[in-house]
């Protein structure tokens, strides 16, 4: 073990003394220096094949978790995405509602002292529907001939109320008749329900009387059953035969007739409400 030991020492005596050889030449002599640089000149090409692997390692794995970080922020920012669109049809959906809404409530003459809204327990697409269904009854207050409106004017009216619903027949119901007058000009009349569609009728009305096609017919407040000042129609066409006393006027109700989503119930007077409930005790003796 010593000979080994001493035979390794002695192979490393020449390496020691040539590296003392040159480090003294590299100090002392200028041309060994230039020697060594160009060997340094030459060495970078070397070394920069032998560094080449690792660097391309390190490089690889670089990209790999820039991918990875990629990926994983692209599915953050695509989940984002898909919730603040979420939030952003819900907000116009909000938007929306409140801007029917504010419609709605618009459609309230400044005297009315109080309104209920009330939502339709089910929107009936079908165009001959002469009726429909709130969510609001008698555990409400609802009565019946209460007024019933939405944002373009006059629905109906409550016909049959219970507990917890109410049933509203439209105008346009053939057994329907509103007091009405011309707005423009203040004329007055009555307009019948014509049945299935959106159209009403308007007879009675003598030949000579001031009406045109385009005219809005609102509420009178005649019989006390509506108040006052709610579109009732729109006159569409006026026809004027000399031989005949009365005009034929066709007219389109102003109201959407249950194809919204809301209503509103008008409040009447105590003493409204009994002038109302009154006739109907009196056929309900009779009956």
């Amino acid at each position: 073990m010593v000979k080994s030991r001493d035979g390794v020492v002695r192979s490393l005596v020449p390496y020691l003394l040539l590296s003392a050889v040159l480090m003294a030449a590299y100090l002392y002599l200028p041309s060994v220096r230039t020697v060594a640089q160009s060997a340094a000149v030459i060495g970078i090409p070397v070394h920069f094949l032998a560094s080449l692997p690792s660097t391309a390692l390190k490089g690889m794995q670089g990209h790999l978790t820039t991918a990875d970080q990629l990926r994983s922020d692209f599915e953050a920012m695509r989940q984002r995405n898909l919730i603040l669109q979420a939030r952003l049809h819900r907000f116009e959906f909000l938007e929306n509602e409140n801007a029917r809404l504010r419609e709605l409530l618009s459609a309230m003459p400044s005297e009315a002292e109080q309104v209920t809204l009330a939502a339709l327990l089910a929107v009936n697409p079908d165009p001959a529907a002469l009726a429909v269904m709130i969510n609001k009854g008698s555990a409400d207050g609802i009565f019946q001939g209460q007024p019933v409106v939405d944002s373009g004017g006059l629905v109906g009216q409550v016909t049959k109320p219970s507990l917890f619903f109410s049933k509203v027949s439209l105008i346009t119901q053939e057994d329907q008749a509103v007091p009405a007058q011309v707005a423009r000009s203040g004329l007055r009349t009555v307009v019948y329900g014509s049945g299935p569609g959106r159209l009403l009728r308007v007879p009675y009305l003598d030949r000579n009387a001031d009406v045109r096609a385009g005219d809005l017919l609102v509420t009178s407040g005649l019989g006390g059953r509506y108040p006052p000042g709610y579109p009732v129609a729109r006159i569409t066409a006026v026809e004027r035969n000399l031989a005949e006393a009365f005009m034929k006027i066709t007219a389109e109700a102003a109201s959407h007739l249950g194809r919204d989503r809301e209503v509103l119930l008008l409040w009447l007077s105590e003493k409204e409400v009994n002038a109302l409930q009154d006739p109907m005790e009196t056929e309900e003796d009779d009956d």
